[in-house]
């Protein structure tokens, strides 16, 4: 198990990471628009640079290699929803079976698409490197997420602000990864915009 299994199991707060002063010479123009960046966000300019870094070690390294290619939230969201838009059209009156067909396949694909990021990403591939590198999707994608514990219930709220069909799409997608690494079955609520995953581990 790695550190975050670790971590979100035992409940245990992560020691303070260890620091280091290292010199960079930087143009001054970059300075300057970190500097905006940083009072604008009222942050110290070293904070907002060691979110910079932290992104690109945790992600933005790993993009090209893996083909990723950043795309606007509310396409994602477009997709699914003109699919069900061409059901209708094509004559489909009940779309509500439809729409599911469409979220636990693309979930299906999702997950599949995910082993291999994941073993490029993490060196291995479980239940804790999948949610660990899913949970940084959503962070730089800007989908508000949150992990709770209480004694073995794991809960996970997901806050995406893409619409229903994107929450079946989610709903999907963690019952697979549950049920198909960890064994468990999953309670699940949703709303347009929010996911409530619950799950005994």
């Amino acid at each position: 198990m790695d550190n975050y299994g670790e971590r979100i199991l035992e409940g245990v707060q992560e020691q303070p990471k260890k620091t280091r002063s290292v010199t960079f010479r930087i143009d001054s123009s970059v300075v300057d628009e970190l500097q905006r960046e940083a009072d604008g966000k009222e942050v110290s300019l070293n904070v907002l640079v060691n979110q910079v870094l932290k992104r690109y070690s945790d992600w933005d390294r790993y993009e090209g290699k893996l083909g990723i290619m950043p795309v606007p939230k509310t396409m994602l969201s477009s997709l699914m929803e003109r699919a069900v838009d061409m059901a209708k059209n094509n004559g489909i009156e009940d779309v509500e079976p439809y729409k599911k067909a469409i979220a636990k396949q693309a979930a299906e694909i999702a997950f599949d698409i995910m082993k291999d990021s994941v073993l490029f990403m993490k060196k291995n591939f479980n239940l804790w490197t999948v949610l660990s590198v899913l949970h940084e999707y959503m962070k730089v994608s800007g989908i508000n997420s949150d992990h709770l514990i209480d004694g073995r219930k794991h809960i996970f709220v997901i806050q995406h602000d893409l619409g229903e069909n994107w929450s079946l799409f989610t709903k999907e997608l963690f019952e697979i990864i549950f049920e198909k690494l960890a064994e468990a079955k999953i309670e699940t609520s949703i709303t347009p915009n929010t996911v409530k995953v619950e799950v005994i581990l």
